[in-house]
Protein backbone atom coordinates (compact mmCIF):
# COMPACT_ATOMS: atom_id res chain seq x y z
CA UNK A 1 0.00 0.00 0.00
CA UNK A 2 1.42 3.35 -0.65
CA UNK A 3 1.02 6.39 0.82
CA UNK A 4 -1.12 9.38 -0.11
CA UNK A 5 0.30 11.86 -2.89
CA UNK A 6 -0.99 15.27 -2.43
CA UNK A 7 -0.45 19.24 -2.89
CA UNK A 8 1.30 20.73 0.32
CA UNK A 9 -1.23 20.70 3.39
CA UNK A 10 -1.03 22.98 6.33
CA UNK A 11 -2.76 20.90 8.48
CA UNK A 12 -2.88 17.45 10.24
CA UNK A 13 -5.22 15.71 12.33
CA UNK A 14 -3.83 13.33 15.05
CA UNK A 15 -5.68 11.27 17.25
CA UNK A 16 -4.93 8.88 19.71
CA UNK A 17 -7.17 5.86 20.31
CA UNK A 18 -6.74 2.71 22.92
CA UNK A 19 -9.20 0.25 21.15
CA UNK A 20 -8.84 -2.63 23.34
CA UNK A 21 -8.56 -5.04 20.84
CA UNK A 22 -11.75 -4.39 19.11
CA UNK A 23 -14.04 -4.98 22.49
CA UNK A 24 -16.55 -2.41 23.25
CA UNK A 25 -18.01 -1.06 25.92
CA UNK A 26 -20.66 -3.72 25.66
CA UNK A 27 -17.89 -6.18 26.08
CA UNK A 28 -18.32 -7.79 22.24
CA UNK A 29 -15.73 -7.79 20.07
CA UNK A 30 -16.59 -5.63 16.53
CA UNK A 31 -13.15 -4.60 14.44
CA UNK A 32 -15.14 -3.24 11.56
CA UNK A 33 -17.42 -1.06 14.69
CA UNK A 34 -13.70 0.32 15.70
CA UNK A 35 -13.23 1.34 11.97
CA UNK A 36 -15.60 3.03 11.94
CA UNK A 37 -14.82 4.82 14.97
CA UNK A 38 -11.39 5.82 13.88
CA UNK A 39 -12.93 6.77 10.10
CA UNK A 40 -15.57 9.35 12.10
CA UNK A 41 -12.03 10.74 13.16
CA UNK A 42 -11.23 12.21 9.87
CA UNK A 43 -7.69 12.11 10.98
CA UNK A 44 -4.65 11.48 9.06
CA UNK A 45 -2.74 9.65 11.67
CA UNK A 46 -3.90 7.68 14.15
CA UNK A 47 -2.17 5.89 17.22
CA UNK A 48 -3.48 2.84 18.60
CA UNK A 49 -2.72 1.15 21.60
CA UNK A 50 -3.83 -2.77 22.97
CA UNK A 51 -4.09 -3.83 19.15
CA UNK A 52 -3.82 -7.87 18.84
CA UNK A 53 -1.81 -9.89 16.32
CA UNK A 54 -3.06 -13.24 16.18
CA UNK A 55 -2.99 -13.11 20.10
CA UNK A 56 -6.21 -14.91 21.08
CA UNK A 57 -9.19 -16.06 20.86
CA UNK A 58 -10.68 -12.87 22.56
CA UNK A 59 -10.13 -11.24 18.90
CA UNK A 60 -10.39 -14.23 16.55
CA UNK A 61 -6.82 -14.78 16.56
CA UNK A 62 -6.88 -11.43 13.85
CA UNK A 63 -3.81 -9.16 12.72
CA UNK A 64 -5.77 -6.28 13.80
CA UNK A 65 -3.13 -3.60 12.42
CA UNK A 66 -3.20 -4.92 8.93
CA UNK A 67 -6.90 -5.47 9.05
CA UNK A 68 -7.72 -2.00 10.00
CA UNK A 69 -5.47 -0.79 7.57
CA UNK A 70 -7.03 -2.80 4.92
CA UNK A 71 -10.78 -1.64 5.61
CA UNK A 72 -9.76 2.60 5.89
CA UNK A 73 -7.30 2.56 3.29
CA UNK A 74 -3.95 3.33 5.35
CA UNK A 75 -0.79 2.91 5.96
CA UNK A 76 0.34 1.45 8.76
CA UNK A 77 3.09 -0.46 11.27
CA UNK A 78 2.60 -2.25 14.39
CA UNK A 79 5.01 -3.15 17.19
CA UNK A 80 4.92 -5.67 19.59
CA UNK A 81 5.04 -5.13 23.40
CA UNK A 82 4.30 -8.63 23.75
CA UNK A 83 5.67 -11.00 21.80
CA UNK A 84 4.57 -14.93 22.55
CA UNK A 85 5.26 -18.56 20.95
CA UNK A 86 2.52 -19.56 18.30
CA UNK A 87 -0.97 -21.08 19.76
CA UNK A 88 -1.38 -24.82 19.77
CA UNK A 89 -2.24 -25.37 16.44
CA UNK A 90 -1.15 -22.55 14.89
CA UNK A 91 2.08 -21.15 13.25
CA UNK A 92 2.27 -16.85 13.77
CA UNK A 93 3.21 -15.78 17.21
CA UNK A 94 0.91 -14.40 19.63
CA UNK A 95 1.69 -10.56 19.64
CA UNK A 96 0.21 -7.32 21.35
CA UNK A 97 1.07 -3.69 21.24
CA UNK A 98 1.02 -0.85 19.73
CA UNK A 99 0.19 0.34 16.12
CA UNK A 100 0.19 3.41 13.47
CA UNK A 101 -2.20 4.45 10.93
CA UNK A 102 -1.65 7.28 8.41
CA UNK A 103 -2.68 8.79 5.13
CA UNK A 104 1.19 9.40 4.54
CA UNK A 105 3.98 6.96 3.88
CA UNK A 106 5.85 5.91 7.33
CA UNK A 107 9.49 6.20 5.87
CA UNK A 108 10.63 4.30 9.28
CA UNK A 109 9.62 3.20 12.63
CA UNK A 110 11.36 1.47 15.58
CA UNK A 111 10.29 0.57 19.17
CA UNK A 112 12.32 1.48 22.38
CA UNK A 113 11.31 -0.76 25.48
CA UNK A 114 10.38 1.40 28.47
CA UNK A 115 11.75 0.21 32.17
CA UNK A 116 9.71 0.01 35.51
CA UNK A 117 10.56 1.86 38.25
CA UNK A 118 13.34 -0.31 39.94
CA UNK A 119 12.66 0.20 43.70
CA UNK A 120 9.29 -1.12 42.69
CA UNK A 121 8.09 -4.76 41.61
CA UNK A 122 8.27 -5.08 37.99
CA UNK A 123 5.17 -4.22 35.80
CA UNK A 124 2.70 -6.96 35.42
CA UNK A 125 3.07 -6.02 31.65
CA UNK A 126 5.94 -4.61 29.61
CA UNK A 127 5.41 -1.41 28.08
CA UNK A 128 7.00 0.83 25.11
CA UNK A 129 7.06 3.26 23.02
CA UNK A 130 7.09 3.14 19.01
CA UNK A 131 8.93 5.84 16.65
CA UNK A 132 7.49 6.75 13.77
CA UNK A 133 8.80 8.73 10.68
CA UNK A 134 6.18 10.40 8.38
CA UNK A 135 6.87 13.14 5.66
CA UNK A 136 3.06 14.84 4.80
CA UNK A 137 3.30 17.16 1.84
CA UNK A 138 4.60 20.24 2.56
CA UNK A 139 5.85 19.57 6.14
CA UNK A 140 9.45 18.77 7.44
CA UNK A 141 9.82 15.28 8.63
CA UNK A 142 7.50 14.49 11.21
CA UNK A 143 8.17 11.98 14.14
CA UNK A 144 4.84 10.18 15.97
CA UNK A 145 5.85 9.03 18.83
CA UNK A 146 2.70 6.30 20.45
CA UNK A 147 2.93 4.54 23.58
CA UNK A 148 0.75 2.84 26.42
CA UNK A 149 2.11 3.72 29.95
CA UNK A 150 1.50 1.61 33.15
CA UNK A 151 -1.77 1.12 34.60
CA UNK A 152 -1.02 0.71 38.46
CA UNK A 153 2.39 3.16 39.22
CA UNK A 154 2.99 6.53 39.08
CA UNK A 155 6.54 5.20 39.41
CA UNK A 156 6.84 3.11 36.92
CA UNK A 157 4.59 5.69 34.50
CA UNK A 158 7.38 7.95 35.56
CA UNK A 159 10.47 5.41 35.16
CA UNK A 160 8.67 5.08 31.67
CA UNK A 161 8.24 8.80 30.37
CA UNK A 162 11.99 9.43 30.79
CA UNK A 163 13.54 7.47 28.46
CA UNK A 164 10.49 8.82 25.75
CA UNK A 165 11.45 12.37 27.05
CA UNK A 166 15.10 11.02 25.87
CA UNK A 167 14.48 9.63 22.99
CA UNK A 168 12.71 12.72 21.79
CA UNK A 169 15.90 14.93 22.67
CA UNK A 170 17.37 12.87 19.58
CA UNK A 171 15.43 14.40 17.23
CA UNK A 172 15.73 17.13 14.95
CA UNK A 173 12.20 18.85 14.18
CA UNK A 174 8.50 18.77 15.24
CA UNK A 175 7.11 15.29 16.86
CA UNK A 176 3.58 14.25 18.12
CA UNK A 177 3.52 11.60 21.01
CA UNK A 178 -0.16 9.87 20.82
CA UNK A 179 -0.85 7.80 24.20
CA UNK A 180 -3.17 6.25 26.56
CA UNK A 181 -0.95 6.97 29.67
CA UNK A 182 -2.98 5.77 32.60
CA UNK A 183 -2.84 9.24 33.92
CA UNK A 184 -4.12 13.24 33.24
CA UNK A 185 -1.24 15.35 31.88
CA UNK A 186 -1.17 17.23 34.81
CA UNK A 187 -0.24 14.35 36.70
CA UNK A 188 3.47 14.59 38.73
CA UNK A 189 4.99 11.34 36.32
CA UNK A 190 3.80 13.37 33.34
CA UNK A 191 5.74 16.54 34.61
CA UNK A 192 9.11 15.74 32.54
CA UNK A 193 7.27 16.30 29.59
CA UNK A 194 6.20 19.48 30.14
CA UNK A 195 9.82 20.21 31.37
CA UNK A 196 11.68 18.99 28.37
CA UNK A 197 9.40 21.57 26.10
CA UNK A 198 6.62 19.06 25.22
CA UNK A 199 2.79 20.53 25.33
CA UNK A 200 -0.68 18.44 26.14
CA UNK A 201 -2.44 19.95 22.57
CA UNK A 202 -6.14 20.05 24.72
CA UNK A 203 -4.76 22.92 27.07
CA UNK A 204 -3.27 24.74 24.14
CA UNK A 205 -6.30 24.50 21.87
CA UNK A 206 -8.31 25.62 25.27
CA UNK A 207 -10.65 22.34 24.48
CA UNK A 208 -14.25 21.57 27.01
CA UNK A 209 -15.38 17.86 27.25
CA UNK A 210 -17.90 17.30 24.46
CA UNK A 211 -16.73 20.17 22.58
CA UNK A 212 -16.94 19.99 19.01
CA UNK A 213 -16.11 23.54 18.80
CA UNK A 214 -14.01 24.84 15.32
CA UNK A 215 -12.21 27.85 14.74
CA UNK A 216 -9.19 29.63 16.34
CA UNK A 217 -7.84 28.10 19.95
CA UNK A 218 -8.76 30.22 22.79
CA UNK A 219 -6.43 31.43 24.93
CA UNK A 220 -6.67 29.46 28.42
CA UNK A 221 -5.85 31.51 31.50
CA UNK A 222 -2.70 31.17 33.73
CA UNK A 223 -5.07 30.32 36.48
CA UNK A 224 -6.79 27.66 34.77
CA UNK A 225 -3.69 26.16 33.68
CA UNK A 226 -2.62 26.04 37.49
CA UNK A 227 -6.06 23.71 38.86
CA UNK A 228 -4.81 20.12 38.80
CA UNK A 229 -8.02 19.46 36.96
CA UNK A 230 -10.17 22.00 35.25
CA UNK A 231 -13.56 20.32 34.87
CA UNK A 232 -13.20 21.95 30.93
CA UNK A 233 -10.57 19.47 30.26
CA UNK A 234 -12.05 16.80 27.92
CA UNK A 235 -12.28 13.16 29.66
CA UNK A 236 -11.47 9.81 27.67
CA UNK A 237 -12.21 7.03 30.27
CA UNK A 238 -14.46 5.16 30.84
CA UNK A 239 -16.25 5.67 27.71
CA UNK A 240 -20.19 4.87 28.89
CA UNK A 241 -19.65 8.15 31.41
CA UNK A 242 -15.79 9.44 31.04
CA UNK A 243 -14.38 10.42 34.19
CA UNK A 244 -10.47 10.34 33.83
CA UNK A 245 -8.16 12.15 30.95
CA UNK A 246 -6.00 8.94 30.56
CA UNK A 247 -5.71 9.34 26.76
CA UNK A 248 -3.95 12.85 25.27
CA UNK A 249 -1.77 13.94 22.68
CA UNK A 250 1.20 15.98 23.21
CA UNK A 251 3.26 18.65 20.45
CA UNK A 252 6.93 19.40 20.36
CA UNK A 253 8.38 22.09 18.25
CA UNK A 254 7.11 24.06 15.46
CA UNK A 255 3.47 22.69 16.08
CA UNK A 256 0.42 24.84 16.94
CA UNK A 257 -2.86 22.85 18.43
CA UNK A 258 -5.88 23.87 17.25
CA UNK A 259 -9.09 22.14 17.34
CA UNK A 260 -9.27 19.43 20.00
CA UNK A 261 -12.16 16.86 20.54
CA UNK A 262 -13.40 13.87 22.32
CA UNK A 263 -15.26 11.24 20.31
CA UNK A 264 -18.48 9.77 21.41
CA UNK A 265 -17.68 6.27 20.85
CA UNK A 266 -18.61 3.33 23.11
CA UNK A 267 -15.95 1.13 20.56
CA UNK A 268 -13.69 0.33 22.95
CA UNK A 269 -13.69 1.20 26.96
CA UNK A 270 -11.95 4.43 25.91
CA UNK A 271 -13.18 7.32 24.07
CA UNK A 272 -10.66 8.49 21.37
CA UNK A 273 -9.15 12.22 21.39
CA UNK A 274 -8.14 14.08 18.25
CA UNK A 275 -6.70 17.08 17.92
CA UNK A 276 -6.23 19.46 14.20
CA UNK A 277 -2.18 20.86 14.27
CA UNK A 278 -0.95 23.61 12.28
CA UNK A 279 2.85 23.73 11.28
CA UNK A 280 4.56 27.13 12.48
CA UNK A 281 7.22 28.93 10.52
CA UNK A 282 5.22 28.22 6.82
CA UNK A 283 2.86 30.52 4.51
CA UNK A 284 0.14 28.93 6.52
CA UNK A 285 1.26 28.97 9.77
CA UNK A 286 -1.43 29.06 12.58
CA UNK A 287 -0.92 32.48 14.97
CA UNK A 288 0.50 31.51 18.08
CA UNK A 289 -1.96 33.64 20.44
Amino acid sequence: MRGRRESSVSTLRVASYNIRHGVGSDGRLDLPRTAAAIAALGADVIGLQEVDDTFAERSAYEDQAARLAQMLGLQVCFAATIDLPAAAGRERRRRYGLALLSRYEIVGHELHPLPGHPAHPAPRESRSVLRARLVPPGWPPLDVLVTHLDNESHEHRLAQILPIVRCADELDGPAVLLGDMNADPRAPELAPLAAAGWRDAATESGARAGSRRRGAPRRVSPLIRALPLPPSTPATFPARRPLRRLDSIWLLGALHGGELDVARTRASDHRPVVATIHRLGGEDAAPTG
